[in-house]
């Protein structure tokens, strides 16, 4: 019993390891530009529409700040699953890049390509389901506390609740706009001053 537990444990072992390398190289790979864009001057100047689904995201997927995010959110979940205390939020972060991945992969590439990455990519988060399958002892508590969500407590003031509600929902939906506006204020003072004058 103690012999098999230990050889389930090496096998976890290797599952995060494996992962953490995999992705460690693909998320350097994209920040030393070894991934993505390598379109040719012909392909640069080809048509659009005669250019095949992978070259045109492989070429839109080189621009920033797209590159930098998929790179380092690679590399940091890579790193996670290295560590004890953190493999399990390196695991929950790695399995919807992997997905993401996946579908992505599905989506754009030649017919030889999608099948083997379609494979490999399952394979993946096969690991990582099991790795949280592993430690699924560890997972319920967090499942518990997450899945118990209290509803709104008092009865009485339930209608005026959500009466806020309504008025809250606007509010938070242009506060985003104003930060902008801000933003925009500071940044370009006589542009924004030129367009408030413009308004009167």
């Amino acid at each position: 019993m103690v012999q098999k537990r230990r050889i389930s444990d090496l096998i976890i072992l290797s599952i995060r390891i494996l992962l953490a390398l995999i992705f460690i190289s693909y998320g350097t790979g994209k920040l030393s530009g070894g991934q993505f864009g390598n379109l040719t001057e012909k392909e640069l100047a080809t048509p659009i529409k005669d250019l095949s689904l992978f070259k045109i995201a492989w070429y839109l997927f080189d621009h920033q700040p797209f590159k930098i995010f998929i790179g380092v959110s690679q590399i940091i979940a890579s790193l996670m699953l290295l560590y004890n205390r953190t493999m399990i939020i390196g695991a929950l972060m790695l399995a919807p890049i992997v997905l993401n991945i996946l579908i992505i992969d599905l989506t754009i590439m030649p017919y030889g390509l999608k099948l083997a990455f379609a494979f490999r990519l399952t394979g993946y988060l096969c690991y990582i389901g099991l790795l949280l399958f592993y430690y699924k002892n560890q997972l319920t508590p967090v499942w518990k506390t997450v899945s118990n969500i209290k509803p709104m407590r008092s009865e009485n003031q339930k209608a005026i609740s959500y009466l806020l509600v309504i008025l809250f929902i606007p509010a938070l939906e242009l506060a985003p706009g104003v930060l902008k506006i801000i933003y925009f204020a500071v940044t370009h003072p006589q542009s924004f001053w030129n367009g408030i004058k413009a308004l009167f």
